[in-house]
Parts: C-alpha cells; sequence; structure tokens
C-alpha cells in the first residue's frame, strides 16, 4: 500500500466528524466568542472548514506565503452554515482526490509555510499535512465543541459518545 492509500480511510474519518460538527454550528449566531481572546464563531467556524483546502497547497506547492497577494489560501467566514458546509464540502472532495494522487516520494518533498516572505516552518509534505492541517483541523473542531455547548446546541460524537449522542 502507499502511503496515500494508508492515509485514506483516517482522511475520510476525520472529515466526516468535523462535517458533523460544522452541520451543528448554528446560523444567527457569529459574533458569538466566549471570551475577548477568542475567535468569533464565523472564524472559528470558517478557519476549521478552510483548512481542508489549506491541505491541498500542502501537497502541492513547495510552500506558502501568507499575508501577501501571492497567498493561495482561500479565507473563510462564516455567514450561513449550508454555504459553509458546501464550501467544506467541495474541499474535502478536492482533499481526497489529491491525497489519493500524491505519492510516497511527494511526502518527503520540502515545504515551507511564510509569513510575509519570513520562514515560519519548513518542513516535508508529510509533516506539513499531518500537523498543519490533521492535527490542525482536529484542534479547531474541538474548539467548535465548547462553543457548541456554551451556545447550547447538539455537541455530535467524533471520538466516542457526547451527553447529546447518549
Amino acid at each position: 500500500m502507499t502511503l496515500a492509500e494508508r492515509l485514506l480511510p483516517e482522511l475520510e474519518q476525520q472529515l466526516e466528524n468535523t462535517r458533523k460538527v460544522l452541520s451543528e454550528v448554528p446560523d444567527g449566531r457569529n459574533d458569538f466568542a466566549p471570551h475577548e481572546k477568542s475567535m468569533q464563531l464565523t472564524r472559528l467556524a470558517g478557519h476549521t472548514a478552510e483548512l481542508v483546502g489549506f491541505a491541498c497547497l500542502h501537497l502541492t506547492l513547495p510552500s506558502i506565503n501568507m499575508g501577501t497577494p501571492e497567498d493561495p489560501r482561500k479565507i473563510l467566514r462564516m455567514q450561513l452554515k449550508a454555504d459553509l458546509v458546501a464550501e467544506f464540502e467541495a474541499m474535502a472532495a478536492r482533499l481526497v482526490e489529491t491525497l489519493k494522487a500524491t505519492n510516497d516520494a511527494t511526502f518527503d518533498e520540502s515545504f515551507t509555510l511564510l509569513k510575509q516572505g519570513n520562514v515560519v516552518l519548513q518542513t516535508t509534505r508529510y509533516s506539513a499535512y499531518r500537523t498543519l492541517f490533521l492535527d490542525h483541523m482536529i484542534h479547531h473542531r474541538a474548539q467548535l465543541g465548547v462553543y457548541l455547548r456554551l451556545l447550547g446546541e447538539k455537541v455530535p460524537a467524533t471520538f466516542g459518545p457526547t451527553a447529546d449522542s447518549k
């Protein structure tokens, strides 16, 4: 099996878990933030969804220079849940196809993340996929779960049952 073939089931499971959480984000509460230092719901939900698109870039581009006119990332802010979930679904389908097309040698290639020309991280594409995308998405998905609980919304099961799924 190729590395991509081994990673695909995990990706599909994490996409499904993220899909469940994004589907519970309520419309009309975009300005909600549990603390002054916390992201607003509109940005947190958008960021969680947009990371799927960033993963395609990690696997296909040698670098991303954030905060420049050449920055290829699509930055999302949730306005309506249906639109955000549709964007997520489109990016998720592209990521699955991109992962399937990624050969083992590509995972060993260098990837550099820059911010306005300054190196933030230089690693392999595999590591960028795991940390900048997968771990990062799981982290923000968990934050969304806390926001959902504080808003009185259903928190879907991702790594086992929640109080709402028993």
